[in-house]
């Protein structure tokens, strides 16, 4: 038994090459995000180790609970007096007080240069602090105008020491001094974006609260530990101020940073389960031919004594020698995917400070192990049936079983697909969560699957119909053929229906979330332009918007402010803060209940839907954390049902600068007459950090993310379609060789090569179009649903991009014809003789 096996394994090495290269991809997947993200956190923790170079204590206000990722509020000022304190402590060698922020570095040519963000912090004072700036030339920036920038920036620019840059702080350019160029560690730039330093009078002016700072780092004297110092500083500072030691304090942050980088991994690791899902029907499906195919040679190795045990293990050890080779490989070719990773995101405008390769070797012996698993689960089914072969069957040729009607079929199909749509539904809409939707729809894939093979032919049939017009009965041939079986045919285009179904399902609900975005821009603005930050981070200064209303033709203008936080629990909120006498004239709020003049009070309004979700009513307390800033409690003073330009959570300009420590506006809304655009137009030249936008644009912008998160995930299941498609490559190929003396005898009958060629590209189109318009019918549902889900306390909409779904099955069905290829060649240099007498 093992000489057949391995006997076996040879015979079928490309065949079996095809399917071990599907299971590859996604062991490299799974791979690649493990080196990806450990790569990622290797990285960071560096970076944090580097930024506490020199220091042995920092100071600062005590962080709330789950700080990092939290909230983007600013830190909270430390008085200078609290500074003085700790410098006069025994043991304290130095300690300086630091400003932070963040600006935008720009080109001779106004264009930003090419840095993903940019730190702007304080030069220190005291040389203890100053050996993170490694490589520096010039000097320190010492006046007003001064600046120094990193080494990496001042190269992509192309400037000097003495030259003038501009920087964007607040949206509006500034120039100043370049007075040196510095590293960061044994970087030249900081993490991949740029650096840019200023004096610390100047940084405290730009960023910050004159006579204040974000934190003060400590230097202990000689002979003086760290813990020493931290629990003698502690000891003197007032309630809400804090000393950890800096080792402490780095540690914290890279455990904050890591629990943030676990989201991206499960990202990913999803799509990795995606393709080793497909990837075990193309094992399925190719095990399942094999078997087929081999027919005669399992009777004879029945009639000479094998006992079905033998049978059932010499198949699955087939199966486990072609997953041990593939995970391996994939495992390898995870190393490469996580590069790949790191230039796909950093193409949607996600670049992270990622240096070196950290291999894991736990994680990638996992996804090994994974890949292992899905193959032998999706060859059980077809070493099962191969012991069910008689020895009598050695005296017959393996042909196709009979095609019947099977009700057995039909009632356990509805069934899987019945639960799997309740589970899908319960997911959704009775709070079961992502877990109970994801075992839902996987549930529904089977169930499909069972039903496919009473769909095939009906559907090979439709699909078929335009091609039997192609010359020399090609087409109608092929037609035949993805009927005759059509167990084969439903189950090669089983794979591509799950790319394709995810694929439009996204489509769907990101048009429905774009389509609901713009009506509710639509129905509540009363604004005729909007001014709006290029960068959240970088904000608009406030001084824009009375440069805005001193404008001829505007009537009016209101400052919209912005901060991501964490409410009631969920992180990653956005909080508004506007003026409560002018937002009225801006958008329609359509109070439900309570009064936009509880804003003026330090009240909450909060939205219908989220309202709704919480179960909230005015007078109720809810809990805000601006990040490191602090945590507020906030009375619900009025709900609204129009969100219109804004977000679910609204504060008042007040309430919102005490509470998160922002000064700067993220947009700012103008009510003018349409001749006022090249004025305000003008009026920006000198703020590239704004942008002027009608309702239409605006709309538009907003969609933007949506739509970048959709080709993210279109880009990330293209590796799914990739390998549906190695399926149809195996399943033709296969096919071809079962079909020698037949396609033998279309040759000797005068058919061409071109052809022969042709009736397998046409086999190929078609599987491809039913995977498609399967996956479409199922993606229009599963989108449907989550789009009704998603938006339906928000005016729920369910919008169909029926342009992109016909893209993608056109494209579906072109790389149907290109997976044809290379089984086209094959069955077109068949020599003819020896195909009429093969067996």
């Amino acid at each position: 038994m093992l000489r057949a096996m391995f006997r076996g394994l040879i015979v079928h090495r490309v065949r079996l090459a095809m399917t071990a290269l599907a299971i590859a991809l996604g062991v490299g997947f799974m791979s690649g995000s493990f080196v990806f993200t450990s790569t990622l956190t290797h990285s960071l923790d560096s970076l944090i180790s580097q930024a506490s170079t020199g220091t042995d204590v920092v100071v600062q206000h005590s962080s709330p609970a789950g700080g990092f990722g939290a909230g983007s509020g600013a830190p909270q000022p430390i008085p200078a007096s609290i500074l003085a304190s700790v410098r006069a402590q025994p043991g304290v060698a130095a300690a300086d007080g630091g400003v932070s922020g963040h600006a935008q570095l720009l080109g001779r040519s106004g264009k930003k240069l090419p840095g993903q963000f940019t730190i702007a912090t304080s030069w220190p004072a005291d040389a203890a602090f100053q050996a993170t700036y490694t490589r520096r030339t010039g000097s320190p920036p010492a006046a007003p105008d001064q600046v120094m920038i990193d080494r990496a920036s001042a190269r992509a620019g192309h400037f000097a020491v003495g030259d003038t840059i501009k920087v964007i702080i607040g949206g509006q350019a500034r120039a100043f001094t370049i007075s040196g160029t510095a590293g960061y560690g044994s970087a030249d730039s900081f993490a991949g974006g740029s650096l840019v330093i200023f004096s610390l009078p100047t940084a405290e002016r730009l960023f910050g609260q004159p006579g204040s700072y974000d934190s003060i780092d400590v230097k202990a004297a000689a002979g003086v530990s760290a813990q020493q110092l931290r629990d003698q500083i502690a000891r003197i500072l007032p309630p809400g101020i804090t000393a950890v030691t800096a080792a402490s304090a780095a540690a914290t942050q890279a455990s904050q940073l890591n629990s943030q980088l676990s989201i991206l991994t499960k990202f990913f690791l999803v799509f990795a389960g995606v393709a080793l899902f497909v990837g075990a029907f193309v094992i399925w499906n190719t095990f399942s031919i094999m078997i087929g195919q081999r027919t005669r040679e399992l009777a004879l190795l029945r009639a000479l004594g094998a006992g079905r045990r033998q049978v059932f293990r010499s198949v699955l050890a087939e199966a486990a020698i072609v997953g041990t080779v593939a995970s391996l490989g994939g495992a390898g070719l995870g190393i490469a995917l996580s590069k790949g990773l790191v230039a796909l995101l950093s193409s949607f405008g996600l670049s992270l400070p990622v240096t070196g390769l950290v291999v894991p070797p736990g994680q990638l012996a996992l996804a090994a192990a994974t890949g292992l698993a899905v193959t032998l689960i999706a060859a059980v089914a077809p070493a099962y049936r191969a012991t069910s072969v008689a020895p009598v069957q050695a005296l017959r040729d393996a042909v196709p079983s009979p095609v019947v009607f099977s009700g057995r079929r039909l009632t356990a199909g509805l069934a899987v697909t019945v639960a799997g749509v309740v589970l899908v539904l319960a997911g959704l809409f009775a709070g079961g969560g992502l877990a109970l939707t994801g075992a839902g729809a996987v549930l529904s894939f089977v169930g499909v699957t069972v039903l496919g093979p009473l769909a095939a032919r009906p559907l090979a049939w439709v699909i078929g119909s335009p091609l039997t017009r192609l010359p020399g009965r090609t087409g109608a041939l092929a037609r035949g053929n993805t009927m005759r079986n059509p167990k084969r045919t439903s189950a090669t285009a089983a794979a591509l229906m799950i790319g394709l179904t995810l694929i439009v399902a996204a489509a769907v609900m990101v048009d429905s979330s774009r389509t609901m975005l713009g009506r509710q821009i639509a129905v509540a603005s009363k604004t005729t332009f909007y001014v709006q930050a290029t960068s959240s981070d970088i904000g608009l200064t406030a001084q824009l918007a009375p440069v805005l209303a001193a404008q001829p033709g505007v009537r009016a203008v209101t400052e919209v402010r912005a901060t991501d936080a964490t409410v009631a629990g969920a992180a990653h909120r956005n909080v508004d803060g506007v003026d409560p006498a002018a937002i009225g004239t801006f958008t329609d709020l359509g109070m439900k209940s309570g009064t936009v003049a509880a804003l003026s009070t330090g009240g909450l309004l909060v939205s219908q839907a989220a309202a709704t979700g919480h179960g909230w009513r005015v007078g109720d307390q809810v809990r805000i954390q601006f990040g490191s800033f602090g945590t507020s409690t906030l009375r619900i003073g009025g709900v609204f049902a129009n969100v219109g330009p804004l977000s679910d959570y609204l504060v008042s300009n007040m309430t919102f600068t005490a509470d998160s420590g922002s000064r700067v506006d993220s947009l700012d809304l103008v009510r003018a007459s349409a001749a006022a655009r090249a004025p305000i137009q003008r009026a920006l030249a000198g703020y590239p950090g704004a942008q002027l936008m009608d309702e239409a644009a605006f709309t538009k912008s907003r969609g933007a993310v949506l739509k970048n998160l959709l080709n993210l995930i279109t880009a990330m299941l293209v590796l799914a379609i990739i390998i549906a498609l190695l399926g149809i490559v195996n399943t033709l190929a296969l096919s071809v060789v079962e079909r020698i003396r037949e396609l033998g005898l279309l040759r000797a009958l005068g058919m061409r090569r071109g052809q022969l060629a042709q009736m397998v590209a046409a086999e190929s189109l078609i599987i491809a179009v039913i995977g498609a318009a399967l996956g479409s019918v199922l993606g229009l549902a599963l989108g449907a649903a989550l789009a009704e889900a998603f938006t339906r306390s928000q005016q729920a909409t369910v919008a169909v991009p029926v342009g992109q779904i016909v893209a993608y099955i056109v494209a579906t069905a072109l790389a149907g014809v290109l997976a044809a290829i290379a089984p086209a060649r094959r069955a077109a240099r068949l020599n003819v003789l020896e195909a009429i007498a093969a067996e």
